[in-house]
């Protein structure tokens, strides 16, 4: 059998083993178009579909973040990105579904986040969502 043969084998098998699974799709919001950026002052960013808007006092940004994508078990899937913005903005999100995220702000957690979410962090740190404002959740 030639190499050229052997590599399309290969990939058939690889492909019948990874449509065993279903058709179940990997429950990860939608990472495409994300970024994080600071000019001058004002910190955006477009992170798993949600969009954040923040005033800063410095420079800097930087992201860091895990996908897990699990073919064969899409439920055990899990993703995580964290960003910076300036010297005191930090904000990490956790896949809980394919439209849901957990919403860290500076280790404070503010609770559920949609695709499609605007949020606004004020001057003084305060969080409003979809223009409605949103206080950390007590710690349990």
């Amino acid at each position: 059998m030639r190499l050229a043969d052997m590599r399309k084998v290969i990939l058939l098998v690889l492909l019948a083993l990874v449509g065993c699974g279903g058709t179940s799709s990997i429950p990860i919001p939608p990472t495409t178009g994300d970024f994080v950026k600071n000019d001058d002052g004002a910190g955006t960013a477009q992170v798993f579909g949600i969009e954040f808007s923040v005033r800063v006092n410095s420079s800097g940004a930087s992201t860091d973040d895990a996908i897990h994508a699990n073919f064969l078990d899409p439920e055990q899937s899990s993703a995580r990105k964290r960003f910076t913005l300036g010297d005191d903005i930090m904000v990490q999100l956790e896949s809980v579904n394919g439209s849901q995220v957990r919403f860290m702000l500076n280790d404070q957690d503010f609770g559920a986040l949609n695709v499609g979410d605007k949020v606004v962090i004020d001057d003084e740190r305060n969080v409003e969502v979809n223009g409605t404002p949103r206080s950390p959740r007590p710690v349990e």
